[in-house]
């Protein structure tokens, strides 16, 4: 069940699989109680391919191409039923036609469907006049079209929650969770890697006041202002995101001590000369930045730089600080990490 929450894909894979098999396999059964066994046979082929592929896409990365295969295995099996048994066969196609949107991507199933169509739609002993193909080919276009807006608005609705999962509704940076996640990853990366990697955490100075003297309105267009103007600073590989009120992270990948310094110090001063309160006071920003350490917990890593952060508050605001400025370099990264539980 936690696989099928974090990966829907492979739920409908899995669910349309147990479902055709299970209602082929009463089919099969049925022909072979009739004699039919030609049919019974092709049923069968049928119900055994569809199974392999759900199973299949249980397989770590293989959802994406069970799905393409389901959409496969059903298209052929609709279209080998439809030419040998002509009207019977040929009402499966409409739930071919629709559940190929679920299965794969929109343009295979747009191509699978006008496959569909085209050999069908060629073949005159599958209908028996002129008028009911073109009825068809008409409700198969129609049930095509119709699968296709669905599958569309249902990316697009995906996509606008996926969005608001991870950002925060007012700045649009990127939100808590989503740092919890790239913190994760980061570390991973870290490890296998060791590429430096740098962590800033930015704090807007006496924000409070703006606040309490302009308004909570005025003190969120300042917010949106100070994303705009972070974003236009940081590189395409940096990641931004708001902490909470009117602290942001800003997570650099393959970013050594030196250079984040000089970046940083960069970024501070660009604020101070662009952004302005509604009095025309320049707006400042306090910095702690660390660079994560060899074996060094995602945890320990934020504490670092908080404290380098409380260092730049309390040492007159609108700087940055480096928490290798302060830390003792004797210390190892066990010591940092079992100093974090005492």
């Amino acid at each position: 069940m936690a696989r099928v929450r974090e990966d829907p894909q492979l739920g409908l894979v899995s669910f349309f699989a147990a479902l055709i098999a299970l209602i082929v396999l009463s089919f099969s059964i049925y022909r072979f109680a009739q004699g039919q066994v030609g049919v019974g046979i092709i049923d069968t082929v049928i119900v055994v391919a569809v199974s392999a592929v759900g199973i299949g896409a249980w397989l770590p990365g293989q959802t994406e191409r069970a799905g393409v295969l389901m959409a496969v295995v059903t298209t052929t099996g609709c279209l080998v039923v439809s030419l040998l048994f002509a009207r019977h066969g040929l009402l499966w196609s409409y739930a071919v036609l629709t559940t190929n949107f679920l299965m794969t991507s929109r343009r295979i199933a747009i191509i699978a469907n006008l496959i569909v169509l085209a050999i069908l739609g060629s073949h005159s002993e599958v209908f028996a006049n002129h008028i009911e193909r073109v009825v068809f080919l008409s409700s198969g276009l129609l049930v095509t079209l119709c699968a296709f807006i669905f599958s569309l608005q249902s990316t697009r609705q995906r996509q606008a929650l996926e969005h608001m999962a991870i950002h925060d509704p007012l700045t649009q940076a990127l939100n808590r969770r989503a740092f919890d996640i790239d913190l994760a990853t980061t570390l991973q990366a870290h490890q296998a890697s060791q590429s430096p990697c740098t962590l800033a955490i930015i704090d807007m100075d006496h924000f409070k006041s703006v606040n309490d003297t302009f308004g909570h309105e005025v003190g969120d267009e300042l917010l949106i202002e100070m994303v705009r103007t972070l974003r236009s600073h940081q590189r395409q590989q940096d990641r931004l995101y708001r902490f909470g009120g009117e602290e942001f992270i800003l997570l650099m990948p393959d970013t050594h001590a030196l250079g984040v310094q000089r970046a940083l110090d960069g970024l501070r001063e660009k604020i101070f000369q662009t952004l302005r309160r509604p009095d025309g006071e320049p707006v400042s920003v306090s910095i702690g930045a660390a660079t994560l350490a060899p074996g060094e917990r995602g945890a320990f890593w934020l504490t670092r730089a908080d404290a380098a952060l409380y260092r730049a508050k309390h040492g007159g605001r609108n700087r940055v600080m480096m928490a290798d400025q302060f830390e003792q370099p004797a210390h190892s990264a066990a010591d940092r990490r079992g100093a974090l539980h005492d």
